[in-house]
């Protein structure tokens, strides 16, 4: 394959979003043309996304990347997944998309549970239990805004809303409407649970699967912002079921997509849903061609990046505190990344000295020991759950492909394989950029698979500091908080 074919990705996470020209050749290249910080802001008594802003920083980097190359062929959108929005039958948008992180889905998630059981919910639906999955925010839509839906005519999530203020079509993508907890990856349908609670079916556009196009961009777009008219393809619009598609996995692999979250997991032919697999609290989430990533959600780098925040420096060197962060390893001290209290990142520092002080650990005091703290604490998590997913899958894991922002890190990459014992390939950050375009590759060239492009050589770390007594006392840790 000797012609370039350019794609125009747009990569939306809960930190930044990023728009990036991927090159389809004999290699793939890539050119970022934007990138923006994405927080959630609080608008009355919600913690809300701003998708104003979003939108006009998106617009923003399209037309940039239409005048670096003219010669785009499509555009498409991931995000990152649970989160939507509601149209008016006019086509407006009736109010900012509310944040995963607000409080509101606490009480969700109790009014859930008087129509089904998590367990019975899990059964139809194989998603891990999180209080922010769509069904609980829905939930509480029901019962308290009323007003609202009275106005809502279509229910679209974050990249679909996207697509839809780019092309003025209403679909819904599979791999993002699989982390809702109501679609069933058996049935391949949206389970009847939803509308029993009382939500109008009418509400959700038809599915939309990766490779099908939503439509074209709108002509006063095209027009406003000097654009050529291409089609906005659906790819893996959930952010990590691009980033796995940009990998060759197979089931001998684990993936851990390494960002604000970390998610670690397999590549599956089918659904793995059981009593094991509900204890141990693992999601069954669709991927390209309706593979599965059976997976599972841990806390990630956001953590991190609230340790930092919390020293309120200025101008931080990365590249020094990653020299200080190896020189501060002798701290050993572990914490359990997902327990509640760390959840909203409120208070980080204390919160972290309290739970040193509860498991009868040494209390950190500098930065380097907080982040020695961290990258412990992560790796330690990804350990635990490599077991877990060997003895669920019984498959036993060859190596770990560590694709995404995090996988920058060599020295987490190096920790990972330490305390593993395993190979560790290093990825590339904009893996789910990556993913996005091969999926509009994919949709135009049917003969094309990934092994057509040549290869890079990845870095591979391999197991050399012995771990394991970190480990023990994180296993000990953990039995005698859950006791």
């Amino acid at each position: 394959m000797n012609d370039n074919h350019h794609y125009l990705t747009v990569d939306l996470g809960a930190s930044s979003g990023r728009v990036i020209i991927i090159t389809v050749g004999n290699s793939i290249k890539q050119r970022e043309v934007h990138r923006f910080t994405n927080q959630p802001i609080q608008q009355e008594v919600l913690l809300v996304w701003d998708f104003k802003k979003i939108f006009n920083e998106i617009m923003y980097g399209i037309q940039k990347a239409f005048e670096i190359e003219p010669d785009i062929e499509s555009i498409g959108i991931d995000t990152w997944g649970v989160d939507y929005g509601y149209l008016s039958k006019e086509g407006l948008l009736l109010r900012n998309p509310v944040c995963y992180r607000d409080e509101r889905t606490r009480e969700g998630e109790s009014l859930i549970n008087r129509e089904i059981s998590k367990e019975a919910l899990y059964e139809l639906t194989g998603i891990q239990h999180l209080r922010f999955n769509t069904i609980y925010q829905i939930a509480y839509d029901l019962t308290y805004e009323q007003a609202l839906l009275k106005q809502a005519d279509t229910w679209l999530m974050i990249p679909d809303l996207i697509a839809y203020y780019l092309t003025g079509i209403k679909r819904v993508e599979l791999t993002n409407l699989s982390t809702t907890s109501f679609y069933n990856p058996n049935q391949k349908n949206i389970i009847d649970t939803l509308y029993q609670m009382g939500f109008n079916p009418d509400f959700i556009p038809k599915i939309i699967y990766p490779g099908e196009t939503y439509g074209y961009l709108k002509d006063d777009l095209v027009l406003k912002y000097q654009l050529k008219k291409v089609p906005v393809v659906a790819v893996c619009t959930h952010d990590t079921a691009s980033a796995v598609h940009s990998t060759q996995v197979n089931k001998e692999d684990v993936y851990i997509s390494s960002g604000t979250w970390s998610l670690i997991g397999k590549v599956l032919d089918k659904p793995l849903i059981n009593q094991d697999t509900y204890n141990a609290s693992y999601t069954n989430e669709v991927g390209y061609l309706h593979q599965i990533r059976f997976l599972k959600n841990i806390a990630g780098f956001w953590i991190k990046n609230k340790i930092i925040e919390a020293f309120k420096l200025d101008n931080i060197d990365y590249r020094v505190l990653d020299e200080d962060i190896k020189q501060s390893l002798y701290f050993d001290s572990i914490i359990d990344l997902d327990a509640p209290e760390f959840e909203l990142g409120i208070d980080i520092l204390d919160k972290i000295k309290y739970y040193c002080i509860r498991t009868n650990q040494e209390t950190p005091k500098t930065l380097s020991q907080y982040l020695a703290l961290f990258n412990y604490s992560l790796v330690c998590k990804y350990k635990h759950h490599l077991d877990t997913l060997e003895k669920l899958t019984n498959i036993k894991t060859k190596q770990i492909n560590i694709i995404g922002g995090g996988s920058q890190n060599d020295l987490i990459n190096q920790m990972t394989a330490d305390i593993t014992r395993l190979n560790v390939i290093k990825g590339d950050k904009e893996a789910t950029s990556i993913g996005n375009a091969l999926v509009q590759h994919e949709s135009k060239y049917t003969g094309f698979t990934k092994q057509d492009l040549s290869k890079e050589k990845n870095r591979i770390f391999k197991p050399k500091t012995d771990l394991s007594s970190i480990y023990q006392k994180y296993q000990t840790i953990l039995k005698e908080r859950n006791k």
